[in-house]
């Protein structure tokens, strides 16, 4: 086969490949939208962050309860927590969580999902399809 028409062949390849697949900004971490009302700390677009995380919101939920070390509970949309926490250390929870639970630690995408194999927890990548496991929450 002749240089030229390998290169054709990629060419042709790479024109295939969903356009996604290379955008590196089309994930986005909402920003904690966080309200403080006498002893207690309201995260009014709790929901919106775990949609656009992909994940159930009880996951995050239990997750920010362990890492705050503060009780609380879902309202509707929101989520209230007991103590006062700063708008800085609800974002940086969210993204440490983002970091063990969403990105996918071979190829850096977003498109994986929480899978229980027996009592295991396994974060599939469905861009690379790498697999590995996650600590319980």
């Amino acid at each position: 086969m002749a240089k030229n028409d390998y290169e054709k062949l990629l060419d042709r390849a790479l024109d295939q490949v969903p356009k996604a697949v290379f955008e590196k900004s089309r994930f986005q971490i909402p920003e904690a939208d966080v309200v403080v009302v006498g002893n207690r700390t309201t995260l009014r677009n709790f929901r919106a962050i775990a949609g656009a995380l992909n994940r159930e919101p009880e996951h995050l939920m239990k997750y920010l309860h362990r890492e705050l070390g503060a009780a609380g509970n879902l309202e509707g949309n929101q989520a209230v927590f007991q103590g006062k926490f700063v708008k800085s250390a609800v974002d940086n929870r969210i993204n440490r969580y983002v970091e063990e639970f969403v990105l996918c630690r071979e190829c850096g995408k977003p498109d994986t999902k929480l899978i229980k194999h027996e009592r295991i927890l396994i974060l599939k990548c469905e861009a690379c399809g790498a697999r590995a496991s996650v600590r319980s929450v």
